[in-house]
């Protein structure tokens, strides 16, 4: 007996907007239905994707979401944004369409794609599956760290995020210089997405006061590839 196949059937308001965006991105038209109703589908090697049309969709307060699991998400990442950039001459990372920046989760390293309908696309490399070891409980900071990394990069809710960091931040938690550097550059990337530029600039100047050993800087390689990244944001002086 052969493996299933699963297909995701998304609503958009426009087909041709939809279509241009995942042409865009790479994928090809296989199949346009124009009658009886409005009806396209595009595959990609790692997805096959069906659209309808629904005329009262509000891509705002779409629902509608699929995982898709591939063996490098990296490639893929970079190959979207690099059909991105060579059709819209940027990568769009607000409003609709978007996408975001590859992240590690405690399950997968993964970025999230939202086309023009609202539709949104998890796509993740799961981790190599290692042998549980017993640990000591998180601390509050941690546990404050990985939650507002949830909801920043895998809910897309930064304000959310916002809220569980400066809460954290306000309590005055003990935590390692590696998990102060990270939730720094965190709370200044969640202050990016929100056109807060002051506040981004505030949290990488603490990010700054911080020495760090080059054993510690080796742990924190992402966010430091992040925070140049945060900087390059800044106004002139």
């Amino acid at each position: 007996m052969s493996n299933g196949t699963t297909i995701p059937i998304f609503p958009c308001s426009a087909i041709d907007e939809q279509l241009n965006f995942y042409q865009a991105l790479g994928f090809e038209i296989t199949y346009r239905q124009a009658k009886p109703n409005l009806y396209a589908c595009v595959r990609h090697r790692i997805a096959e994707l069906h659209f309808f049309v629904l005329k009262k969709l509000e891509p705002a307060n779409s629902y509608s979401i699929c995982y898709v699991n591939v063996p490098d998400v990296d490639a893929v990442y970079n190959e979207f944004c690099g059909n991105l950039k060579k059709a819209y001459h940027k990568v769009p990372s607000k409003g609709l369409p978007r996408i975001t920046k590859v992240n590690n989760l405690a399950e997968d390293r993964r970025f999230n794609l939202i086309d023009p309908a609202g539709n949104r696309l998890i796509i993740g490399q799961k981790h190599a599956s290692s042998m549980p070891t017993e640990q000591e409980p998180p601390s509050r900071f941690a546990t404050a760290f990985e939650t507002a990394y949830q909801l920043a990069y895998a809910k897309d809710k930064p304000a959310d995020a916002a809220k569980v960091l400066d809460l954290v931040f306000s309590k005055d938690e003990e935590a390692t210089l590696t998990l102060q550097y990270k939730a720094f550059v965190l709370r200044a990337d969640i202050a990016a997405s929100m056109d807060e530029i002051e506040l981004m600039s505030s949290f990488i100047e603490k990010v700054d006061s911080l020495s760090l050993t080059g054993a510690e800087l080796e742990e924190v390689v992402e966010a430091t590839a992040r925070l140049d990244e945060l900087k390059a944001k800044q106004p002139p002086i």
